[in-house]
């Protein structure tokens, strides 16, 4: 292709039009589908968020030897039927256990159950004064206006007109 001239079957250069397009036209395939031709089958999404939830909070019940039949198949493979990211998991877990860590169960718990808040307590009170103006009886939308009319009367300078 040179500029918008495409280079024809003949060498010739040709101007594309209505009449005249590409004879590949459109976008490559989006990666559903040649992951599609690829496997042989619908590619799609079949679980919703609640399904993951479910499924790590069913691992996260498990016991090491009820894991370890969901990771690897009877000849000690990794277990065809198990989907990846569930092994990927375990075997997380395992490396976790085996090292005497947490840090997967923990990510695991503030993405299933969300992270733990700490409430913060304390006692907030305020006097507003402006050039020995009692402003506390004034709603905060009201206070939100003074503050506008004080940086209209200022000016651009910040220095009162």
């Amino acid at each position: 292709m040179v500029g918008n001239k495409n280079i024809g079957e003949y060498g010739k250069a040709t101007r594309f039009s209505s009449e005249n397009q590409p004879k590949r036209n459109g976008r490559k395939p989006r990666l559903y589908k040649q992951l599609k031709a690829m496997i042989g089958q619908s590619v799609g999404h079949e679980l919703e968020k609640e399904d993951y939830f479910n499924i790590i909070r069913f691992i996260m019940e498990r016991t090491p030897k009820e894991l370890e039949l969901l990771l690897k198949d009877a000849s000690g493979q990794p277990n065809k039927d198990t989907p990846i990211w569930v092994l990927n998991i375990i075997s997380a877990i395992n490396t976790d256990i085996r090292f005497g860590r947490t840090s997967t169960i923990e990510m695991i718990f503030d993405r299933v159950f969300g992270k733990a808040c700490q409430p913060i307590e304390g006692e907030l009170s305020a006097t507003v004064r402006s050039n020995d103006m009692d402003l506390s009886a004034l709603t905060t939308e009201e206070l939100l206006q003074y503050n506008n009319l004080l940086e209209k009367i200022k000016g651009k300078d910040g220095k009162r007109q």
